[in-house]
C-alpha cells in the first residue's frame, strides 16, 4: 500500500467531500488504482482517474459531485474507468494510457490489481486515426443523403455526429466516452479540457448552446433553418479532432492548440485600451473612409467589438475615448455581445454577415465561436424596429409637427432634440443596412449613415452647419440637463433640412 488509507489522498488538496468519497470507495473495496494528473490539452485542468471494479456502484458514491467538483475553483474532474475501458483502449490501438496515465501520479493502488501496461508502439496511432476518419466519413455520408432528400430529422443526425466526434476526443483525453450526460453537458466539460472546442458553438447562456437549443425547439429537424450552420459545425469539430491527432503525432505530449487567425492593422497600437480590456473578445475592421477636413486628411476606421456580456458603462467610456483620441485617425465603433448578434440573425443577417468575417478580424482574446448563419433570413423593417430604443410614434410625430412644420421661433428641450437626432439616425441606418444600432453616440451614428452610402454632399454640409446642436458637450457625455433651446432663422432652416434628408417615414410607408 502506498499510503495508509486515511492519509494517501491528503497529499493533494482535495475538498473534504471528495476525500470522504474516495475513502468510501476504498472501504467498500471498489477502488483499484487512482491516478492524479493534468489534461493533455490543458495543464490547468487536473484530472483524478479512478480505476474501479464497478462503475455504477462507484458513481453512486459521488452522485452528481463530478461536475460540481470540476466546475469549482480547484478545476478537478473525476473520471471513472474499469476493466472494459482498459481492454477497449488496447483493442482500438488508443494511446490514452501511454499519454495520460503513465505520466500521472499514482495516488493509490490496492496491491491486487495489475497496473495497465503503458507500452505503446506509435505506429498504432496511425490505425487509431484512420479508424476515426473512416467512422466520420461514413456518418457524413448518411447525413449528406438525408439532407439531399430533405428528410425530416436530418438536422438531428448532425447532433448524433457531434456526439460521435466528441466521443473520440473524450476517449483520447479522458479515457472513456461520457454516455450518461447530454450533448450540452459533455460539451461544457470538454470546452474546459480542450479550449479549442469553444470555437464551435455560440452560447445562449453559460450552460446552453444556441444552435443545439434551436434543434430542441424544432418539430421536425428539417435542413431549412440551420442545416448549413450545422454542417459548418460538423466540419469544425472534425478539424479540431484531426488537429489534436496531428499535434499528438508530432509531439506526443501537451497538445498545442492553434490560435484563431487575425489580420494585421497598422493602427493597432491605438486600440490597446480595448485589446487589454477583459470584456472584449474580438475586434473586426469592416470599413474605412478618407476625408479632408481643415486641410487635413482624416481616416475613419469602422470597428465591430464582440464582448463577453452587455457592454458596460466603463467600456463605453473607453470606446468614446478611442473614437476621437486622434484628430486624423478616428474610429466608429459598434459593440455587441455574441449572443445578441446570434439572436438577431434572422432579421439582421444581411448586415452582420458582411461585417463578421475572418478576414476582417484584427484582434481575438482566444478561442471563440463564429456566428451561426441561417439558411434563409428576412430583413423585415417593422420587426427590426422593435429594437429601436425610443417610441417611434412620439418621436416621428414631434419631428413632423413640431420641427418640420415649425414657424419661428421653435422652442424645445435639449433632451428632446437629442432623442430626435438619435432616433431618426438609428431608423435611417436600419432602413439602409438592416441593422439596429444600440449606440446613442451621435458621432458614431453619423459615421454609420456615411457607411450606408446615402450621405450626400448636402447632408455633410448640413452636419457642419448644425454642429452646435449635434455635439453639445454636456449632452454628448450623457450628462443631460434639461434646458430650453430657441431655434430661429438660418439655424432652424438648417435643422429642418437635415431632418428632411434623414426622415424615412414616407419611404417606409411606401
Amino acid at each position: 500500500m502506498m499510503e495508509t488509507k486515511k492519509e494517501f489522498f491528503k497529499k493533494v488538496d482535495f475538498t473534504k467531500k471528495l476525500q470522504n468519497g474516495l475513502l468510501t470507495l476504498v472501504s467498500q473495496k471498489l477502488l483499484c488504482i487512482a491516478w492524479y494528473g493534468h489534461a493533455l490539452s490543458n495543464e490547468k485542468i487536473k484530472i483524478l482517474w479512478l480505476y474501479v471494479k464497478n462503475k455504477e456502484e462507484a458513481a453512486a458514491v459521488f452522485s452528481d459531485q463530478n461536475r460540481a467538483v470540476f466546475f469549482a475553483d480547484e478545476e478537478v474532474l473525476l473520471v471513472l474507468l474499469d476493466e472494459d475501458d482498459v481492454t477497449k483502449h488496447k483493442k482500438i490501438n488508443s494511446p490514452f494510457i501511454h499519454l495520460n496515465l503513465s505520466k500521472a501520479e499514482v495516488l493509490y493502488t490496492d496491491d491486487e490489481t495489475a497496473m495497465p501496461s503503458d507500452y505503446y508502439f506509435w505506429e498504432y496511432f496511425k490505425k487509431f486515426k484512420e479508424q476515426y476518419i473512416e467512422r466520420q466519413q461514413l456518418l457524413k455520408t448518411y447525413t449528406d443523403d438525408f439532407i439531399k432528400d430533405e428528410l425530416e430529422g436530418s438536422c438531428y443526425l448532425y447532433l448524433k455526429g457531434f456526439a460521435t466526434d466528441l466521443g473520440a476526443v473524450e476517449l483520447l483525453l479522458l479515457g472513456m466516452i461520457n454516455e450518461k450526460d447530454s450533448l450540452t453537458e459533455r460539451l461544457l466539460i470538454m470546452e474546459k479540457i480542450c479550449p479549442l472546442l469553444k470555437s464551435v458553438f455560440v452560447k445562449q447562456s453559460s450552460d446552453t448552446f444556441y444552435l443545439i437549443e434551436q434543434q430542441s425547439l424544432s418539430e421536425a429537424g428539417i435542413y431549412d433553418d440551420w442545416g448549413k450552420a450545422l454542417k459548418k459545425a460538423q466540419k469544425k469539430i472534425k478539424n479540431i479532432v484531426l488537429q489534436i491527432f496531428d499535434e499528438l503525432d508530432k509531439n506526443k505530449q501537451i497538445v498545442s492548440l492553434q490560435q484563431q487567425d487575425t489580420v494585421p492593422f497598422e493602427y493597432s497600437d491605438r486600440l490597446q485600451q480595448l485589446q487589454s480590456n477583459e470584456e472584449v473578445e474580438e475586434i473586426f475592421l469592416f470599413h474605412e473612409t478618407v476625408s479632408y477636413l481643415d486641410n487635413k486628411t482624416v481616416r475613419c476606421f469602422y470597428l465591430l467589438l464582440i464582448t463577453k456580456d452587455k457592454v458596460s458603462r466603463a467600456l463605453n467610456e473607453i470606446i468614446r475615448e478611442v473614437e476621437t483620441a486622434d484628430a486624423e485617425v478616428r474610429f466608429a465603433i459598434i459593440a455587441h455581445n455574441r449572443f445578441h448578434i446570434q439572436d438577431k440573425v434572422y432579421f439582421q443577417q444581411g448586415f452582420y454577415k458582411k461585417v463578421y468575417k475572418a478576414q476582417n478580424r484584427i484582434y481575438t482574446s482566444g478561442h471563440h465561436p463564429a456566428i451561426h448563419w441561417q439558411n434563409t433570413w428576412d430583413p423585415d423593417f417593422h420587426e427590426n424596429m422593435i429594437g429601436v430604443k425610443y417610441s417611434s410614434e412620439k418621436i416621428e410625430n414631434f419631428v413632423d409637427t413640431a420641427i418640420l412644420s415649425a414657424k419661428e421661433p421653435l422652442v424645445t428641450s435639449s433632451k428632446q432634440l437629442r432623442k430626435c437626432f438619435i432616433y431618426m439616425l438609428q431608423v435611417h441606418i436600419l432602413y439602409h443596412l438592416d441593422y439596429v444600432p444600440n449606440s446613442k453616440n451621435i458621432n458614431t451614428l453619423l459615421q454609420l449613415v456615411r457607411y450606408t452610402g446615402e450621405a450626400t454632399e448636402e447632408f455633410e454640409q448640413l452636419v457642419q452647419k448644425i454642429k452646435p446642436l449635434l455635439f453639445d458637450d454636456e449632452l454628448d457625455k450623457n450628462k443631460i440637463r434639461e434646458k430650453n433651446i430657441r431655434l430661429e432663422g438660418q439655424m432652424l432652416q438648417n435643422l429642418q433640412a437635415f431632418f428632411r434628408i434623414i426622415n424615412l417615414s414616407q419611404a417606409v410607408a411606401e
